[in-house]
């Protein structure tokens, strides 16, 4: 009889510990905002041959990707917009790639170009 009560006495407290666990792993703060930065003049966003030393903040990635003999010449235009709409005064090309893909739709393969921007904002 002794020995049942401490089998249950831990038992009790296994399953204590288990609920604990539970209820603790499902009560988390969110992630605090980051700071936000206005809006600047599309003028005032540079084009970065590479990334900037620290201190900057990160603020988005841009990824354009098309085909090779479609990517029009606007391609930093368009980056230049949504960077300064996120206050990022700063760009680098974070990746670069040129690919073959097969259009489903044609069935024919295609060059791709893919390039990954960085909006930073440099204090």
């Amino acid at each position: 009889m002794v020995k049942l009560k401490i089998v249950s006495g831990r038992l009790e407290w296994e399953l204590i510990a288990v609920a604990c666990l539970l209820l603790g792993a499902c009560a988390h703060k969110p992630a605090p905002a980051g700071p936000q930065y206005p809006v600047i003049p599309e003028q005032s966003v540079r084009l970065l041959a590479a990334a900037p030393k620290p201190p900057f903040a990160r603020l988005g990635v841009v990824t354009i990707q098309d085909r090779l003999e479609a990517m029009s010449g606007n391609s930093w235009s368009q980056v230049r917009t949504m960077a300064a709409q996120t206050g990022a005064n700063g760009v680098f090309v974070r990746a670069q790639k040129i690919f073959w893909h097969r259009d489903p739709q044609t069935k024919q393969r295609v060059r791709i170009e893919r390039t990954v921007y960085q909006l930073v904002y440099i204090p």
